[in-house]
Formats: C-alpha cells, structure tokens, sequence
C-alpha cells in the first residue's frame, strides 16, 4: 500500500479525484442558490402614466377637472415579464362610481400585468371635479356667406331634415348657461342655383360667438337648403280658353286650385308682369265637370312658373237660351260739341238671347248685361254702328244666321243748331223725318227691330257716357230694365262681387266680351 501510494503516478489520479470532490461540494451547496435567482428579477419605472377614471355616470354628470392628470408607477418583475408588457398594460384609475357634483379626493388604483408587482405609486390620491350637465333643446340657425350670382336673388335658407332645426345639446349646468346659438354655414358665393348640404354640421357658440367644442349635440349635422334664384313674385292667374264646347253643354264655372302663381324673370321684365295668363283650357277636351290638369308654362319674358301645372275644378252642363228683354244700348264716344241720338232699335233698348247653363243663365238679369255702340270718330249724320256686348262669365250671345247687331245711330252737330225752336224740332218729336230717314235706309228700322232679339252682347261698356233718351227710359216697365242709373251701377256691382265669388276671384272671371 506504502508503495502504491509512494508512487507518483497514483499520486496525481489521487489529486485529481480530490479536486473534483472538492468542485462539486462547493457548487452543490443550497446556499448558494438564491444568488443565481436574484439575477433574473429587475424593476421598471414609468413616470408618467395617465390617469383613467371609470365608473362615473356619464349621463348625470361630467369629469371637468382632474389633479394631477399622470402618476408615477414603479414596479417588479422577471425579465421576461417586463419586456413583454407594454406600458398600455399597467393601468392607474380612480373609481367615481359613487362620485358626486362637487370637489374631492379619490385614492388610485393600480392595475398590473401577470408576474408583476407595484413597488412604489405617487401619488395614492387625485382630486376631482364632478358637475351635473343638462340638455335643453335649441332651435338651429342658418348662417348664410357670400353673395348669389349677379341678377339672382337668395331665398330663405330651409331646413329638409325630418322634425326641422331642434337640436339637443349637453353641456355642465355652468356651461349651458353661456350658449347662444346653434347654428350651420352655408355658403352660396357666385351661386345661380340652389345650394344644398345633406350633411351641414352644427356648431355651438356661447353668447360671445366664440365656439363651443365641448358641447354634445344631437344630431351632429342637418339637411339645409338654401334656394337662389331669378327674382319672382306672385301674381294673378288668368285662365284662357282655346277650342270649343259640345253644342250641348255650356260652362258653369272653372275653378283653379289656386288664385296665384309664382313668376321668375329679371328684373326689369318681372316689374312689367301684373298677371300670368299661360294657363289654357282646351275645350275640346271637356266632355264632363271634373278635374283637369293644364300646364302653366313660361312665356312673355318669365322664365319660370311655379308651380308647372294647375288643377282646374271645371263645371259643364247642358246648355239653353234665354231672351234678355228691355237692354238700354250705351253710346260711348260722343264727340263735344255733337249730340247722338239712337234711331234704332226703337227707344235705344233691344232684347238679347243668350246662352248658358241653366245654373248660370236663372239668376240673370238685364241689368248685368251691358250694350254699347261706339260713336268716336264719327260725323254729323246717320250711321249704323256695330253693338258691343258685355256679358257675364259663360254667357254667350246668340245670333240669327250670324247677322252682325247694329244700330242706327245719328249725329247731331249742336254748332249747326240756329235756334232753339231748331233744336226741338229735331231732338224731340220728329214724326215727318223719321219716316222718310226710314225709307232712306231702305227699311233699316224694320231689320233693326228684326235684329233687335238676335243679337249677343258685345263689349264692356261705360254705361256713365251713354246719352240714350232718359223719357224712353221711363216709359218702360221697370222690371226690363233698372229704375235709374244708381241702381244700375249697384246691380253690377253685385253681380260682379258674385262671379268673383263663385269662380274663387281670378283674374279668368273677366266678363265675356263681344263685338258682334
């Protein structure tokens, strides 16, 4: 054994041995171990982290102020851990579920990812102020930029959206005190049409005009229109007729569903414009009251309508004649200085048949119709003029064998008259030149007197120039006729008052006139 041991080479494998014992005590022992786990934990800081606040009762109150807004968080952790959280995952709030209007303090609370724990948190409070907010309803504003183009004017901005411009707005208690208004922009610069926005977004201002941008309002935005266009106004509408009836109905009357219509031209044209007569009833295409649709389209400078079309509610029925009897014959146009006696018809009145509806023509009377000759122009002498014949709506005249209504009518120059035994001779009772100016016509009385119940009216007449023979007036039964001129005028007037009624007073209502 001394000899295996005194020899070298057991002597090194002993050392060896030795050495390797010794290595292997010294790194199995259990104290050492916490010195290589202590060497994977390290700490993050995070200066600023901002503060969340959760639980309030966003539609009672509303957050206005926070101190301080971040916190300082200081934490713990593996390696791993920390380089695999973001700081989006450590999470500091302050609970205001039971917060109420007011200023306070409320502690923080600290919410960290898995494997990682907080070692330090300043600070451990904030202090918050809570207000109660409101909403009030506001009516929305238009607020209009620019200028149309030149020649066009704008209109009033009109708001499409469904339920018009109220808005609700939110604000705290505090701030709903200082609102203004509510209010979207147009702008219809070099505009020549209307200008439209579906989507025009509200803004509040306080009293100041200063915007609002805190201020929750719903809806965010509105449909607004703002119309440009050519100048216009309302004016009149006045039917006109083309065409003819069937020979067996006649009109009672014709009603548009509106008495006005609205024209655009320029300005210089739309001045000049006092009625819109575009609108025609064809005639020929009635066969039965009812409704009828007929364009309004533009024409004589207008260069628009609105609207289109117009709904006409028209009344036929079968149509009859009527004898009018006892008709005063009106002269108009007697020159000063001249005198005009009506020779024939007899006594300057004449009967009239007429034409209509029984509705129409059963309340009319002679003193609604008016009969004029027009002496302007002429000469001392004998002459026949055309009667003018002035009728009520939808009364038309009947002629015999479309023979033209006249009338004898002399001239008498008054300068010519010598004396006044002259004078009486030919302006009262005539009885030799009456006969031989008949013969001289060639039985003209006679075809007067035939003509005399034939014949339609003729034109609107001004019944103040007539100088028909007042005594041949008075002769007459009074129910033929009126009684005197003022009673004549009320007559008229009333009737006129009435048609206007009953055709729901447009223009279109004009009496019927006729030169015949």
């Amino acid at each position: 054994m001394d000899k295996l041991l005194n020899h070298p080479t057991a002597l090194k494998i002993i050392s060896v041995v030795l050495g390797v014992l010794l290595w292997a005590v010294v790194h199995v022992d259990p104290q050492t171990s916490p010195q290589r786990v202590t060497s994977n934990i390290d700490t993050k800081i995070i200066e600023a982290i901002a503060i969340q606040a959760e639980g309030l009762d966003t539609d009672k109150y509303v957050l206005s102020a926070m101190e301080p807004t971040v916190a300082r968080l200081v934490v713990e952790g593996r390696i791993s851990s920390l380089f695999a959280a973001g700081n989006e995952d450590y999470v500091v709030s302050v609970d205001l579920t039971d917060a109420k209007p007011g200023i306070d303090a409320y502690p923080l609370s600290v919410t960290l990812p898995k494997g990682i724990k907080e070692i330090e948190l300043s600070p451990r409070t904030v202090t918050v102020r809570i207000e109660e907010i409101v909403t009030n309803s506001f009516d929305v504003g238009v607020i209009t930029e620019g200028n149309p183009a030149a020649g066009y004017v704008m209109g009033e901005p009109e708001i499409m959206t469904e339920g018009g411009g109220a808005v609700e707005i939110t604000l705290p208690r505090d701030d709903m005190s200082r609102v203004g208004t509510a209010a979207v922009t147009m702008n219809v610069e070099g505009a020549d049409k209307t200008v439209s926005n579906k989507r025009a977004k509200i803004i509040v201002y306080d009293k100041d005009g200063n915007e609002m941008p805190e201020a929750i309002v719903k809806p965010e935005s509105l449909h607004v229109e703002v119309k440009v266009t050519l100048p216009f106004k309302q004016v009149p509408l006045q039917v006109r007729y083309t065409g003819t009836l069937p020979e067996n109905l006649s009109l009672v009357s014709v009603k548009p569903e509106l008495d006005q219509v609205t024209v655009f031209a320029q300005r210089e044209e739309l001045d000049r414009i006092q009625v819109y007569d575009g609108a025609v009833l064809d005639l020929s295409k009635v066969k039965e009251s009812g409704v009828i649709e007929v364009k309004a389209p533009p024409l004589d400078g207008i260069q628009a309508v609105a609207p289109g079309e117009v709904a006409l509610q028209v009344v036929v029925e079968r149509a009859i004649n009527r004898t009018l009897s006892g008709i005063d014959v009106d002269l108009n146009g007697v020159a000063e200085g001249f005198r005009a006696e009506i020779r024939l018809p007899v006594g300057g009145r004449m009967d009239l048949v007429v034409s209509g509806a029984a509705s129409v023509l059963q309340d009319l009377n002679a003193s609604e119709v008016r009969i004029a000759a027009n002496v302007d122009g002429l000469d001392a002498g004998i002459h026949k003029v055309p009667l003018e014949i002035d009728l009520p709506p939808y009364v038309q005249p009947v002629l015999d064998g479309g023979q033209p209504l006249t009338a004898t009518i002399e001239i008498i120059d008054e300068s010519l008259e010598t004396s006044e035994g002259t004078e009486d001779v030919e302006v009262g009772a005539n009885p030799t030149d009456s006969p031989d100016r008949s013969e001289d016509d060639g039985g003209q009385p006679q075809a007067g007197e035939d003509a005399e119940g034939d014949q339609p009216r003729t034109t609107a007449a001004d019944s103040s120039g007539s100088t028909a023979d007042a005594g041949s007036k008075d002769a007459l039964p009074s129910d033929n006729g009126d009684d005197d001129e003022g009673r004549s005028k009320s007559d008229s007037n009333s009737s006129s008052g009435g048609n206007k009624e009953k055709f729901g007073g447009s223009v279109q209502n004009n009496r019927t006139t006729v030169t015949v």
